[in-house]
């Protein structure tokens, strides 16, 4: 029996002791479980400026143009995209102006660079730019807003 009670009583010393151990806050203590990524969910919105001027006598079906992002993109409290960032769109199709509508260009969203390198892909919901004046061609100035979004769940290692 008093060996059975020193037993029970050492297993109940050690057990705690590793409770203890288990719930420290340190984040070196998890070792191969401390992750410093986080997850930049689908469909969240990543606010971009055209990063240079352009128009329809400048352009073609297929050529690339540079973006940047306007606001910082947060996932889990930290920043996956930061302002500024380079994001690359293209050009999918150029409407001609016609007596009634002015010109329109349709851009394509495709990349955005996460604050690790790696680039993400976005959403390839097409988005028109337009000119003002009816018949004639249309010219995007830098600074213009479009909105995109991620396409899908992206890890990304943060600072």
């Amino acid at each position: 029996m008093k060996n059975i009670l020193v037993s029970l009583t050492l297993f109940l010393a050690v057990f705690s002791q590793v409770q203890a151990a288990d719930t420290t806050e340190d984040p070196q203590a998890k070792g191969i479980f401390c992750d410093d990524k986080v997850t930049l969910t689908s469909g969240t919105l990543v606010m971009l400026e055209t990063a240079e001027r352009f128009g329809t006598e400048q352009v073609t079906v297929g050529k690339n143009i540079q973006f940047r992002v306007r606001t910082n993109v947060m996932a889990e409290n930290e920043v996956a995209i930061r302002t500024g960032a380079l994001a690359i769109g293209r050009v999918k199709a150029i409407e001609p102006a016609t007596y009634n509508n002015p010109e329109e260009i349709r851009i394509e969203l495709t990349h955005v660079q996460a604050v690790d390198g790696q680039m993400i892909a976005l959403s390839g919901q097409e988005q028109s730019l337009r000119g003002q004046f009816t018949g004639q061609g249309t010219s995007v100035e830098a600074g213009t807003s479009i909105t995109g979004y991620v396409m899908n769940d992206v890890r990304v290692k943060v600072d």
